[in-house]
């Protein structure tokens, strides 16, 4: 419980509409995660990086693509960033609803 809710603190203190999670020079506060995934589909890794940060997702079928990860103590955050860098998408921040679609 308490997770969640420094999660939503975190989120809601850079969450205004349409705020961008990854600017330049970030801090990266989420929950940390091991992950280790080869060719894995895109909409599922970010599904489970937003149970993991306990927020709401919105990713459109026109964000497509396969990614292959092997993290060790990462902020969740910082993993979706890192992604979203490599796929050349964006994710904004709508209240607790993470909004992820191409550049």
């Amino acid at each position: 419980m308490v997770r969640a809710l420094v999660v939503l603190v975190l989120l809601a203190g850079r969450a205004r509409a349409d705020s961008d999670l990854c600017p330049r020079n970030a801090h990266y506060r989420g929950a940390t995660i091991d992950l280790d995934v080869k060719d894995a589909d895109i909409h599922e890794v970010f599904r489970l990086l937003a149970d993991t940060g306990r927020v709401n997702l919105v990713i459109p079928d026109e964000v497509s693509g396969k990614v292959t990860l092997k993290l060790h103590r990462v902020p969740w955050d910082q993993a979706a960033c890192a992604i979203a860098a490599t796929h050349r998408l964006s994710i904004t921040v709508d209240g607790n609803i993470l909004i992820v679609k191409p550049r």
